[in-house]
């Protein structure tokens, strides 16, 4: 069975490096994606783990640059290594022309946003929830791109940043559905909802917004307000449960081996 819920106080990322996030005995969204594909087959739904290296590799890199600058020259070294130089910074002139230019463009398009920009300079980046999914009483964790809360803790945003190859606002829509993206924000406000420490208590409204970029000219943004879709959370948290009752039955089957990702990010 799952162990009970550890009394680690949500911190921000910056204070718990990746592998320790991993190694926490919690499931988490990534966890059910990847139950999802040894139930159905992994060629049955669209899987990240079939997307090419260098496409995740940018990504990651997006991510780094946009939210955890500070870390970018740590964390490059792991995945692209021929990048950094002997003082362990990114060397500009060792990235392909393109992925360079292609990455400045996406961090400008972000950074030239109103919203963005009001919420980059606002919210926790990187932020780690650890929540207790009342339904199962299964330990959960999450890391958000980024969350707001107002003063008065009335009111919580979460932004989750996406690349993408999506052309109109119509097709990055129909890439939520598509993705599962539905059941990641449900997730994710529901661990705010039932955070273990009751951050988030008394705060009475919470939105879920996720913000598309073209990874091509003209590097457009797109953004989907989760929460004002009817049904979209409803839906998604239906599926999250599900998994999570699923990945539930597999624990308390003592003959079953446990998947290996079954603690891992």
């Amino acid at each position: 069975m799952m162990t009970s819920p550890i009394s680690i106080q949500t911190t921000p990322s910056l204070l718990m490096p990746g592998d320790m996030y991993r190694a926490l005995p919690r499931v988490s969204n990534s966890d059910l994606t990847r139950l999802k594909e040894e139930h159905l087959g992994y060629w049955s739904t669209p899987s990240a783990r079939f997307i090419p290296e260098k496409t995740k590799v940018f990504g990651r890199a997006f991510h780094q640059h946009l939210l955890e600058p500070e870390t970018v020259g740590t964390v490059l070294s792991q995945f692209l290594p021929d990048m950094i130089d002997s003082s362990n910074q990114v060397d500009p002139n060792k990235l392909a022309p393109s992925q360079a230019k292609q990455l400045q463009a996406l961090m400008q398009t972000i950074r030239q946003d109103a919203f963005c920009r009001r919420y980059l300079r606002l919210s926790e980046r990187e932020r780690i929830v650890l929540s207790t999914e009342p339904t199962t009483g299964i330990a959960c964790k999450a890391r958000l791109d980024m969350v707001y809360t107002s003063p008065k803790r009335r009111n919580a945003l979460i932004i989750d940043l996406k690349t993408t190859s999506a052309r109109t606002q119509a097709q990055f829509l129909e890439s939520c559905y598509t993705y599962d993206y539905d059941r990641q924000a449900a997730f994710y406000v529901d661990n705010l909802r039932h955070a273990d420490n009751g951050e988030w208590d008394t705060t009475r409204q919470f939105r879920f917004v996720f913000i598309g970029v073209m990874k091509q000219r003209p590097y457009r943004l797109f953004a989907v307000d989760a929460t004002s879709i009817p049904g979209f959370l409803d839906y998604g948290r239906k599926k999250y449960r599900f998994w999570l009752r699923k990945w539930q039955e597999e624990q308390a089957q003592p003959e079953l081996m446990v998947p290996a990702w079954s603690m891992s990010a």
